[in-house]
C-alpha cells in the first residue's frame, strides 16, 4: 500500500512543477506568436490598425453628427473631412519640402564656411583621434594590392520584361490600394460601430469572458476622448511652433508647424526630433549660430509648455499610461511596422492600456502599461511583502496612514492587500509561506497603526470585547474593526485566537462587556458559533450580541434566532451600532431626555433603523 502512495505522489508533483514551467513559457510563447503574426500579417493589419485608430478617434464626432444628418451621412462626412485633411497634408509636405531643399542647396557655401570653422575650434584630443584613424586607414590600404583595372566590355541592351517594366509601377498601386482600404475600412467601422459592439459583447459571453457592452462603450469614450483630445493639443503646439518659426525669420514657418504637429505624436522624443530639421535649416540658412540655438530653445520651452500644463489641464489624468511604457512601445511597434508603426505607437497603447482596464482576461496590460498612481498604494504594500521586505511595507502603511488617517489606510491598503493574498493564494500563484509573512506582518501593523492615535475614552466607558468564532482562522478583520473602536474611545479588546467556547463565556464573565462582536467567516464554523451565541445569551440578557462575516450574512436568520441582536455586514455598520447605543444610554442618563434636540432624536433612528 505504501508503495502505491508513492507511485501515485511522483507523477502529482512532476504534473505539478510542469504546469508551473508552462504557466512561465506560455506567455513567452505567446508574446513569440503574437509578434510573428503581426510581422508577417502586416499587409492586412497595418490598414486595419490605422482604421482603428481613426474610427476611435472620430467616433465622438460621428455620434454629435449623427443626431442631425443620420448615421449613413455622418459617417460619410468624417471620412470625407479626414481624406481632405490627410490629401492636403501630404500635398503641403511635398510642395514644401521641396522648396526647403532648393533652398539650403543655395547655401552650401555658408555650410562649407561653419564646417571649416567648427574644424579649426574643435579640441586638440578630436583632432588625435581623427589623425590616427586615417593613419589606421593609410596602413591597411597600403597591405592591400591594387586591384586590376577592369576591362572595359560592350553591353548589348536587352529588352525590358513586362515584370521589369511594371517594378516602378507596384508601390505605388500597392499605395493606392492600402489607402482605398484604409477609406473603406473607416466608413464601414464608423457606420456599424453599434452594431460591432453588439458582436464583440455576444462573442466574448461565448468564449465566457465576464464584459458587458457598456464597458466596451465606456472603454471607446475613453480611448476616443484621450486621443482627440492629445491630437488637439498636438495641433495648438504645431501652431505655436509655426509662429514662432515664423517670428525668428525661419522661412517655410507652415511647413515646421505641420512637422512638429505630427512628430509630437512619437512619444518623448518626437518634439526634439521636430526641431532638429528646423535648428538644420537655421545652420544652413542664417550666419552665427544664434539663430538654430533659438529655434531648439523655443521648440522645448512649447514643448515643456504643452506637456506639463496643457495636458494636465485639459486631459487630467488620461489613461495613466507609463512613460516607459510607452518607449517601449514605440519602439516595438517602429521594429514591426516602420514609420507607420512608430506614429500608431502612442494610440495602440491607449487603446491596449484601457482593454486592460475593462476586459478581466486582458488585466495584464492594465498592470503592465498603467502608470503608479497614488491611491494604489496597497500594490507597493502587497508588492513588498512578496519581496520577503515587510519593513517596506510597514513604511508604506505608515506613510498613508500619517497622510490619510487610519480609517482609509485599513480600507484603501490593508483590506485590498488582503483580498488579494487570497485572491492569488486561491489560485496557487504564492505559496504559503507567502501568506504567512503577509499574515503575520498585517497583524503586528494593525496594533501599531492603532497606537498612532491616543484618543480619550468615552464617559462612562463603552466595553467591547472582539471574539473568534470556534474553529475560526480570520481574525484580521476583527482586529481592525476594534483598532477603529479604540480610535472613538472605546475600551475595545480582543479575547485572542483558537479560544473554546467555555474559554470566551469565562471572558465574558470577567470583562462583562456592553458588546460582543463575533467574526464567523467560514461557514464550517456556523454551528459553533450558534452554540456559543446561545451560551452567551444564557449568561447575560443584557450583553449586546453583534455578528459579522461571510458566513454570518449567509445565515442571519439562524444566528439573530440563537440571540444575535444584530448582523453587521462592514466595520461601519459595527460602528454605527456603537454610537446608537451611545446615545441611548445618552439619553437615558440626561434629565428631561425626552426635550433633547430634535438632531439627536433623528440620528438615534438614522443609526437604528442601519
Amino acid at each position: 500500500m505504501a508503495e502505491i502512495e508513492k507511485q501515485t505522489e511522483q507523477p502529482y508533483g512532476e504534473s505539478e512543477d510542469l504546469f508551473a514551467l508552462l504557466s512561465v513559457a506560455a506567455p513567452v510563447c505567446a508574446l513569440i506568436i503574437t509578434t510573428g503574426a503581426l510581422y508577417l500579417g502586416r499587409p492586412v493589419l497595418l490598414p486595419l490598425a490605422i482604421a482603428l485608430i481613426l474610427s476611435v478617434v472620430f467616433s465622438p464626432i460621428a455620434t454629435r453628427l449623427e443626431r442631425y444628418f443620420g448615421r449613413l451621412i455622418s459617417a460619410a462626412l468624417v471620412v470625407l473631412v479626414v481624406i481632405a485633411a490627410i490629401s492636403a497634408i501630404g500635398y503641403f509636405l511635398t510642395i514644401e519640402l521641396t522648396t526647403v531643399a532648393d533652398q539650403v542647396a543655395g547655401y552650401s557655401d555658408n555650410i562649407g564656411n561653419k564646417l571649416a570653422a567648427l574644424e579649426k575650434t574643435a579640441p586638440p584630443w578630436l583632432q588625435h583621434i581623427k589623425d590616427a584613424v586615417s593613419d589606421v586607414q593609410r596602413r591597411m590600404a597600403s597591405t592591400n594590392p591594387a586591384l586590376r583595372q577592369p576591362r572595359e566590355v560592350m553591353a548589348v541592351p536587352v529588352p525590358a520584361s513586362l515584370s521589369d517594366s511594371l517594378k516602378p509601377v507596384v508601390p505605388i498601386v500597392n499605395g493606392v490600394v492600402q489607402t482605398l482600404l484604409i477609406i473603406m475600412l473607416l466608413f464601414f467601422l464608423l457606420y456599424s460601430r453599434k452594431d460591432l459592439r453588439d458582436r464583440f459583447v455576444r462573442l466574448a459571453a461565448r468564449g465566457r469572458i465576464p464584459i458587458a457592452a457598456q464597458a466596451i462603450e465606456t472603454a471607446g469614450y475613453t480611448v476616443g476622448r484621450y486621443l482627440l483630445l492629445f491630437s488637439l493639443i498636438n495641433l495648438g503646439y504645431g501652431i505655436a511652433v509655426g509662429t514662432v518659426a515664423w517670428f525668428l525669420g525661419l522661412p517655410s514657418a507652415p511647413l515646421w508647424g505641420l512637422v512638429a504637429f505630427l512628430l509630437r505624436f512619437i512619444p518623448y522624443v518626437g518634439a526634439m526630433s521636430s526641431a532638429l530639421l528646423p535648428a538644420l535649416v537655421a545652420f544652413a540658412l542664417f550666419p552665427g549660430w544664434s539663430k538654430a540655438l533659438e529655434i531648439l530653445c523655443a521648440f522645448v520651452i512649447i514643448d515643456q509648455v504643452a506637456a506639463q500644463l496643457a495636458e494636465p489641464f485639459i486631459i487630467g489624468h488620461g489613461i495613466d499610461v507609463s512613460p516607459v511604457a510607452l518607449l517601449i512601445s514605440a519602439m516595438y511597434w517602429s521594429w514591426l511596422w516602420g514609420i507607420p508603426g512608430l506614429l500608431l505607437a502612442t494610440p495602440l497603447t491607449a487603446c491596449l492600456k484601457v482593454a486592460g482596464d475593462y476586459i478581466p482576461p486582458l488585466g495584464f496590460l492594465s498592470i503592465l502599461l498603467g502608470a503608479d498612481r497614488v491611491l494604489d498604494d496597497y500594490h507597493d504594500f502587497y508588492r513588498l511583502l512578496l519581496e520577503l521586505n515587510p519593513s517596506g511595507a510597514r513604511d508604506v502603511a505608515i506613510r498613508y496612514c500619517d497622510k490619510n488617517g487610519l480609517d482609509r489606510t485599513f480600507d484603501e491598503v490593508i483590506q485590498p492587500a488582503l483580498l488579494l493574498m487570497g485572491e492569488e493564494r486561491a489560485e496557487g500563484h504564492i505559496s504559503d509561506e507567502n501568506q504567512g509573512l503577509i499574515i503575520d506582518t498585517t497583524h503586528q501593523l494593525i496594533a501599531e497603526l492603532g497606537n498612532r492615535f491616543i484618543n480619550s475614552r468615552i464617559s462612562p466607558s463603552v466595553r467591547v470585547l472582539g471574539v473568534l468564532a470556534p474553529g475560526e482562522l480570520h481574525f484580521l478583520g476583527l482586529m481592525m474593526l476594534l483598532e477603529l473602536l479604540r480610535k472613538e474611545g472605546v475600551v475595545a479588546t480582543f479575547t485572542g485566537e483558537n479560544k473554546s467556547p467555555d474559554e470566551i463565556c469565562d471572558l465574558v464573565k470577567r470583562f462583562t462587556p456592553d458588546f460582543v462582536f463575533i467574526s464567523c467567516i467560514t461557514a464550517d464554523c456556523l454551528p459553533a458559533t450558534l452554540e456559543l451565541v446561545a451560551a452567551l445569551r444564557s449568561i447575560s440578557s443584557r450583553v449586546t450580541i453583534i455578528a459579522g462575516g461571510e458566513a454570518a450574512l449567509h445565515h442571519s436568520t439562524e444566528l439573530i434566532n440563537a440571540g444575535c441582536s444584530q448582523i453587521c455586514a462592514n466595520p461601519s455598520e459595527a460602528r454605527r451600532a456603537i454610537r446608537s447605543f451611545i446615545l441611548q444610554r445618552a439619553k437615558s442618563r440626561v434629565p428631561g431626555a425626552a426635550r433633547l434636540p430634535r438632531g439627536y432624536a433623528r440620528e438615534n433612528n438614522w443609526l437604528s433603523r442601519n
